[in-house]
Order: C-alpha cells, then sequence, then structure tokens
C-alpha cells in the first residue's frame, strides 16, 4: 500500500451542499488519519488531481465555489476538528495523481482496464470501472483508493479481472473500512512469511509486536522444521496483543495459550541466558514464555502500563534447572 489515491468520481462538485460537504470532509480526513495510523510501513502521500485549493468540492449559499483546501482550513475554526486540519496540512501531496511514477509505471495504467467483475464482487464492479484511471493506478502501485463516503462507495475491497487476470483494489471511504483492509494485509503477509523476508515483513504480519534487536539472528538459526510452527504461534502472539490493546484489560487473554513464567531456581542459575536486547537496544530479561513445541521457545515480555507485547527470544529451549 505506497499511496492513497483520490477517487475524483465520488467528488460530484457540489456533494449536497456545503453543510453535507464538510460531513463528508470530516469522514474523508479521518480515513486518512485511520489509514496513516494502522498501516505499517513508510508514510504514504495523497494523490489527488489537482492542488487541494484548486479542487472544487461544492459552492456556498451563493452560488460560489468552495474547494476542497478552503472546507478543510475552516476546520481550523472548530476545536472538535483542528486536529483533522493540522493532520491534512501535514500529509505529503501530489497533484497530479501520476505526480513521482515513472513512464513504465503510468504506461502499466494506461493499458490497465477492469474487464469483468470476479464471483461475489458483481455489486462493485460496476464502481472500480466508474474510478478507471485512480482505480488502476491503485493496481499498479499497490496503494489504497479513498473516496468521499456517497452510498455507491461504501465497500473496502474489489476483485475483478483485468486481460484475464483477477486483480484487487483496496478502498476506503469510511474509517470502518480500515479494519478490512489491515486484516487482509497481516493475513496476505502471514501466507507469505519465509525465514528470508520475515525482516521485511514481520511489521505487516504481525502488526501489533514490538521485536527485540536479537529477533532477527535467532530466526536465521531457528529449525527449518518448526518454523511454520513459530510464525503460527507469533500470530496468536500479535492477536493477543491487538485484543489487549483494544479492550484495555489489566491482564492479555492469551486465549488457547499459556504463557509461562520460569521457576524461581532457574532464574536463580539461567536468568542471564533469558537476557536479550530490547527493541531500544537496552538489555532486558525475557522471563515469560510459550511453547512452540517440545523443544522450542518464544520469550516475551508484557508492558502493562502501555499493553504492547515485546518478542525478546524466538528459539530452542533455553537451559532450566529440570532441563
Amino acid at each position: 500500500m505506497s499511496e492513497y489515491v483520490f477517487n475524483s468520481v465520488s467528488n460530484d462538485g457540489a456533494n449536497g451542499g456545503l453543510h453535507a460537504t464538510k460531513s463528508l470532509v470530516v469522514t474523508f480526513v479521518e480515513t486518512l488519519a485511520e489509514l496513516d495510523t494502522r498501516l505499517t510501513g513508510p508514510a504514504r502521500p495523497l494523490k489527488l488531481p489537482s492542488d487541494p485549493w484548486e479542487l472544487n468540492i461544492t459552492t456556498d449559499d451563493d452560488g460560489e465555489i468552495i474547494s476542497l483546501g478552503e472546507v478543510i482550513n475552516s476546520f481550523y475554526e472548530d476545536g472538535q476538528t483542528r486536529e483533522l486540519a493540522t493532520f491534512f496540512d501535514a500529509l505529503q501531496c501530489y497533484a497530479p495523481a501520476v505526480e513521482q511514477l515513472d513512464g513504465n509505471a503510468i504506461d502499466a495504467i494506461l493499458r490497465l482496464s477492469a474487464d469483468k467483475p470476479v464471483q461475489d464482487y458483481e455489486s462493485v464492479f460496476e464502481a472500480v470501472c466508474d474510478a478507471g484511471f485512480e482505480a488502476m493506478q491503485c493496481v499498479v502501485t499497490g496503494g489504497v483508493l479513498v473516496s468521499l463516503n456517497h452510498g455507491k462507495w461504501n465497500f473496502s475491497h474489489a476483485l475483478f479481472e483485468c486481460s484475464g487476470m483477477a486483480v484487487a483494489l483496496d478502498h476506503a471511504s469510511h474509517p470502518l473500512h480500515v479494519d478490512d483492509l489491515l486484516k487482509r494485509a497481516v493475513a496476505d503477509a502471514r501466507s507469505r512469511l519465509t525465514r528470508q523476508n520475515f525482516d521485511a515483513i514481520r511489521s505487516t504480519a504481525f502488526p501489533s509486536l514490538i521485536w527485540g534487536q536479537d529477533v532477527s539472528g535467532q530466526f536465521e538459526k531457528f529449525p527449518a522444521e518448526y518454523i511454520r510452527l513459530a510464525f503460527s504461534r507469533l500470530a496468536n502472539l500479535d492477536d493477543m496483543a491487538s485484543r489487549w490493546k483494544s479492550t484495555g484489560d489489566g491482564e492479555p487473554d492469551p486465549g488457547s495459550m499459556v504463557l509461562r513464567n520460569e521457576s524461581d531456581l532457574t532464574m536463580q542459575n539461567y536468568g542471564g541466558d533469558r537476557r536479550f536486547r530490547s527493541a531500544a537496544g537496552t538489555i532486558k530479561t525475557f522471563e515469560r514464555h510459550v511453547w512452540i513445541d517440545k523443544g522450542n521457545r518464544i520469550h516475551f515480555l508484557l508492558d502493562h502500563v502501555n499493553r504492547t507485547v515485546e518478542i525478546g527470544y524466538v528459539g530452542t529451549h533455553l537451559p532450566t534447572w529440570n532441563f
């Protein structure tokens, strides 16, 4: 998901008048903020057909044209929307939408068109066709198409055929759509995980986990026959961390997992074997652990103040008093 591309067709230039338009723009900026907060990776620019101050979006009671930039600037006048204006003005915006794309990407976009829907996605195919070039730009760049929240654009995902090949389009016109986008991104990343690409996509596959600095090296040595089990257990921990953050409970809900502490004798004699570099680079003791299988473990820290889970060790069973 490398960019957000504004769906020009969702803007009819009137949008129900100034009052209705302000509500639409609030939802639009809230959607961008939710995407920006929850999607991992580098910052994504917003691609617009023209500068926000030149993008006509409605008219006032006297019939004077109002731009997107003017509507967002008016948000500074209200404490409830001021943060939205600040966020939008901090976004990196490009216009026209193809700015910063090379010639090959533009050629690929121009060659693509939606030919027919994939089964179960027939209801959104017309909308995809109407979005046209901007939808195809998202297909080529891995971007997210973002729209004003009119009824036609109430969907988060579309599948359709281009030249006989099924392609996908991520779309958002409401903050609620971001949950669906994130779940798909996580599922896709988890399905593609390997030892070789672990560092590159772990933040997408496990967005709620924090990683100690020694984990990368540990995965290079991890037994190949158990690596899928390790990924599965990390997914369980990530889901636990996500639930913990959202519920605000005092303790995380481990589901079917058993979170174990070491015995006093083990910590007295082998506590040093559980000290690893944290994400911040400081040495910490990662005592709490879960099983991957009989011979492999994941050791982690629970931060009860921030409700986070930090992974410090993934590997073979560390020495204990009786092992």
